[in-house]
């Protein structure tokens, strides 16, 4: 694929970039048509969204309109970047890739772009948060701030271990939040001494890695009731997916062609043309399992 920034072209702010994407084989620039165009609003500033996230502008419908999609993040505008906020770039990239290659031959906009099943949605953004630690790519933008040398490799893999630990109390802190999700969910509010509070107190103490704070509402501060309802828990399940479609990658490696064109093509690009299971199993050769979630967890 090919990006070229547009000049000129409207936006909402005047720190928004707009970028056309192009298929990059015989691209010429000014003659080849795009195939859809992402508005990248980087930057904080006053009164903006504070998190991160990517947001449908357009949805495509081929021979009709193309794909527009907005990556809306607030990394530093100077400085250098967290790596944490790395990855956090890589993944709601990857949701806009999936919204642009999903969207730009599609007959009906129901199944335009990222329109799979809940569960899936979120397994292509995490996958592609794994590049960030891949070696190759770390050392393309991991680089010292005044020599420009790359990053060393005893500091990669010092990188590595430390994205390791944690991993099964966020699994833990994941379900918790899941049931949350579901639970709040499936209570009647309206029955006498409903208080969402103590369910939130009873699920944490029994799912969550870390004690329940006195004085707080979380309950209150989770925008996911609303946005997911009763089904957070497609997060976890995504990410399970993530790993298994991760492994024919880790097979070859992350810049092998052929299993990224594959990719590409048996999932991004037919959006919610067919079941999530289909395209996973069309791209792998199998259904959808827990083994290479198992093993992320383990930190293989």
């Amino acid at each position: 694929m090919h990006f070229e920034r547009v000049h000129g072209a409207p936006a909402w702010h005047d720190n928004v970039e707009v970028i056309d994407v192009y298929w990059s084989a015989g691209y010429v620039a000014g003659v080849s048509v795009p195939i859809g165009r992402a508005y990248l609003d980087m930057h904080p500033r006053e009164h903006k969204y504070k998190h991160a996230a990517q947001f449908t502008v357009c949805d495509g419908v081929e021979g009709v309109q193309r794909p527009e999609g907005a990556l809306v993040t607030n990394l530093p505008s100077e400085g250098p970047m967290e790596f944490g906020q790395v990855v956090t770039f890589f993944h709601e990239f990857g949701h806009l890739m999936h919204h642009i290659l999903g969207g730009q031959e599609q007959p009906w906009a129901l199944f335009s772009g990222v329109a799979t099943e809940w569960d899936f949605v979120e397994a292509p953004s995490q996958m592609l948060e794994n590049w960030a630690l891949d070696t190759q790519t770390l050392q393309h933008y991991a680089r010292h701030d005044t020599t420009d040398a790359p990053m060393p490799q005893h500091l990669i893999d010092s990188l590595r271990a430390a994205d390791t630990f944690g991993r099964a109390a966020s699994a833990r802190r994941q379900m918790y939040y899941a049931q949350i999700s579901l639970q709040l969910h499936m209570r009647d509010p309206t029955v006498p001494g409903f208080d969402a509070a103590a369910v939130v107190r009873q699920l944490c103490d029994e799912f969550s890695p870390y004690p329940y704070v006195e004085g707080t509402s979380f309950e209150a501060n989770f925008g996911h009731l609303m946005g997911y309802s009763a089904i957070y828990y497609t997060y976890m399940w995504s990410q399970a997916i993530a790993q298994q479609m991760l492994a024919a990658f880790n097979a070859t490696s992350y810049y092998d062609g052929a299993t990224a064109l594959q990719y590409r093509d048996l999932v991004l690009r037919r959006g919610g043309q067919a079941p999530a299971a289909t395209l996973v199993y069309d791209f792998l050769g199998k259904l959808p399992e827990l083994d290479a979630l198992h093993a992320y967890l383990r930190g293989e």
